[in-house]
């Protein structure tokens, strides 16, 4: 049972006047839980702008064509036709399509004819040999430059005839056909500009490209 208190002998209370304090702290959690929304939203945004920014990256390259023996190709096939008597005239060059060798069509052939010549036949013996070996497709490109012609109608037509001649002498030579494509561009996919007579050489070739072997 409790001791009855006269209210004389209770203590006056003091009004208590920081009552300011609880609105405040009010105020403080609610801006804690704005910035915790606010950092929420801000991570997400983080991370949707890097998923964003790795979608405008530029794709990974292909493989590139026999990734671990292109060099080693190219240095074989360098070394294969640099002593021959057309190995001036010959270029070796890894890219991405393949392996291309690209043979001046003024050392390969006579001016507008699609006969090979002498040296040419043996070179491309000699390149056979290697080319017997390789699984790959070979693909024949023939090219000119643009220099009127006045035996042929075009340079498509010129540079279609060189491509298969060469095409045809490697199959006569043992290459299996199924494996040989031969394709003509004239003109039109230049190596140099034609605006003097050495790039007009340059221009005017067969590419033999090595193509990547079929899975």
């Amino acid at each position: 049972m409790g001791i009855p208190i006269d209210e004389e002998d209770c203590p006056v209370c003091e009004e208590f006047k920081d009552g300011w304090i609880f609105t405040y702290g009010d105020l403080v959690t609610l801006l804690l839980c704005f910035f915790i929304l606010l950092f929420s939203m801000c991570k997400y945004e983080i991370e949707k702008f890097k998923s964003v920014a790795e979608s405008f990256k530029p794709l990974p390259a292909g493989t590139p064509f026999m990734e671990e023996g292109n060099d080693s190709m190219v240095e074989q096939i360098s070394k294969n036709v640099e002593n021959t008597e057309l190995g001036d005239s010959t270029n070796v060059t890894a890219e991405a399509r393949g392996v291309v060798v690209s043979f001046s069509a003024q050392a390969f052939f006579e001016p507008e004819s699609s006969e090979l010549t002498a040296d040419a036949r043996k070179e491309l013996q000699r390149f056979a040999q290697l080319l017997f070996l390789l699984p790959n497709p070979i693909q024949i490109e023939g090219h000119t430059d643009n220099t009127p012609l006045t035996k042929w109608s075009s340079g498509w037509e010129l540079s279609g005839a060189r491509a298969a001649r060469v095409a045809r002498f490697l199959i006569e030579t043992g290459l299996e056909a199924g494996k040989v494509t031969a394709k003509a561009y004239g003109a039109n996919r230049p190596r140099f500009r034609n605006d003097s007579e050495i790039q007009r050489v340059l221009n005017n070739r067969v590419e033999l490209i090595i193509l990547p072997a079929e899975e």
